[in-house]
């Protein structure tokens, strides 16, 4: 059992949880919690760390035992021990249930992902919160994959992974570097882009919306780019009333989202 906040695995993970530099530099990240690590696929799980208390539990012997067990490509797995001293150290949240697993981050092939129909397009959404829930929201409304800047906040955060609520292991995503090309990408797979933008001339819920689009969704408090906004094909509104300039980034995203699925369902 590790007892010890200078054991060099109890750093690499300490360092996983904190550093965004480290996270893509190996290609790993932490996932925390019962649910969420059980989320994670086979292939994806490299470590698995259990409290002292947590693992002496008989109700959480199932857990363990799936987490653990051989699997196809790869041996069964032994658990890392840790005092539960040591595990409230590591972990980032306040009350850690006493497990967590060390992932490979899921990677994927652009082309590959614009195949589909419905795309949501983040441009420096920096609040993890807001990140991971509209990648959550993405899976929810039936969404094809979630593209984001590199100017928004990390998708493999610790608060963002807890706010994707698994999402992250079942919806696509990739980050692109300029806003301008990748618009221009977009238009030459046929994807019409919609910029959600004060400025739009029509509201979200009066639009068209083609049978393959994607939704773009800007910084909480600047919102999109001149950039973004010029290269899309349509600028679309949300209506507010009262003196309210803007909404949260995932609500906005939301209502896009739902409103692209009630017309593509034929409702």
């Amino acid at each position: 059992m590790l007892t010890s906040l200078s054991n060099d695995r109890i750093k690499a993970v300490s360092a996983l949880i904190k550093q965004s530099k480290m996270r893509k530099q190996k290609g790993l990240f932490v996932v925390e919690g019962s649910r969420m690590v059980s989320e994670v696929p086979a292939a994806l799980l490299q470590e698995l760390y259990l409290s002292e208390s947590f693992a002496k539990k008989k109700e959480n012997l199932p857990i363990i035992e799936k987490l653990t067990a051989p699997t196809k490509g790869r041996p069964g797995l032994e658990p890392v021990l840790v005092s539960d001293t040591v595990f409230a150290k590591m972990s980032d949240t306040m009350h850690p249930q006493g497990i967590l697993a060390v992932a490979t981050q899921p990677s994927y092939n652009i082309e590959d992902l614009l195949t589909g129909n419905t795309y949501l397009v983040l441009e420096n959404v920096q609040d993890p919160g807001n990140v991971g829930t509209l990648l959550r929201t993405s899976e929810a409304a039936g969404a094809d994959a979630l593209f984001l800047s590199a100017g928004c906040a990390d998708l493999f955060n610790p608060k963002t992974v807890r706010s994707t609520m698994g999402a992250i292991f079942r919806v696509p995503f990739f980050y692109y570097e300029e806003i301008r090309s990748f618009l221009v990408k977009l238009d030459a797979h046929g994807i019409s882009t919609y910029a959600a933008c004060l400025e739009g001339s029509e509201e979200y819920t009066k639009v068209s919306y083609g049978e393959k689009c994607a939704i773009l969704i800007g910084n909480e408090g600047a919102g999109l780019s001149k950039a973004a906004k010029e290269g899309s094909r349509f600028r679309v509104r949300i209506p507010m009333e009262g003196q309210v300039e803007s909404l949260n980034a995932s609500v906005s995203g939301a209502l896009f989202l739902y409103e692209v699925k009630r017309q593509h369902s034929g409702i």
